[in-house]
């Protein structure tokens, strides 16, 4: 190779360095979202702002999934998301962005929430105790007392909706105070509050 095609090799090189650094400094805002797995499984999204027009764009999930901007599905755990921006203004393609973003999907218990009053008159309107996300928790027990602590109420493992009946008579207007079990067999997870009829 004689100096001037070495020299016009060198100034190739050169070049090809400088727009890719040029093309480098191109800002894009990412904006990562995560959903815990919790009364259903995990998901996580992403969002890229100013995505210039001819940006060539790959993106990767360690679930496999590709080419996408959320996932959903996913149990507790530790995932990644590889993001690779490119351009080819000319017949070379450059990298202005690659960004791996690691993320953790925990589990977090999914909440019961009791209804802290009902109205059953037989109105077709709130007639009922609602417990919800009580199907996440299939040992469940729970105990409905009376202000002087007398039981009207005791259910487990299948819920049906209280009708504020205690042996097919109405109980009266007023408030009573529930102890939800999550599973009857460990009576160190528990769940207390107060509920009122009104009719």
């Amino acid at each position: 190779m004689n100096i001037l095609d070495f020299y016009k090799k060198l100034t190739t090189v050169f070049l090809l360095c400088i727009a890719s650094a040029f093309y480098s400094q191109s800002s894009y805002f990412f904006t990562f979202s995560k959903m815990e797995e919790e009364c259903t499984k995990g998901a996580a999204g992403l969002q890229i702002d100013t995505i210039k027009t001819g940006d060539i764009l790959t993106i990767d999930w360690s679930n496999g999934e590709s080419n996408v901007f959320s996932i959903k599905n996913l149990d507790a755990g530790n995932y990644s998301i590889h993001v690779v921006i490119k351009s080819q203004p000319d017949t070379v393609l450059i990298t202005k962005k690659d960004t791996t973003i690691n993320f953790t999907i925990d589990k977090t218990d999914c909440p019961v929430v009791v209804s802290n009053q009902f109205t059953p008159n037989g109105d077709n309107y709130n007639d009922y105790l609602q417990i919800f996300n009580v199907d996440k928790y299939p040992k469940f027990e729970l105990f409905i007392f009376n202000k002087w602590g007398q039981q009207v109420h005791h259910q487990k493992e299948k819920y049906t909706p209280w009708d504020g009946t205690w042996n097919g008579i109405n109980v009266p207007d007023q408030t009573y105070y529930y102890v939800f079990y999550f599973d009857g067999g460990d009576k160190k997870k528990i769940l207390k509050g107060d509920i009122t009829i009104l009719r």
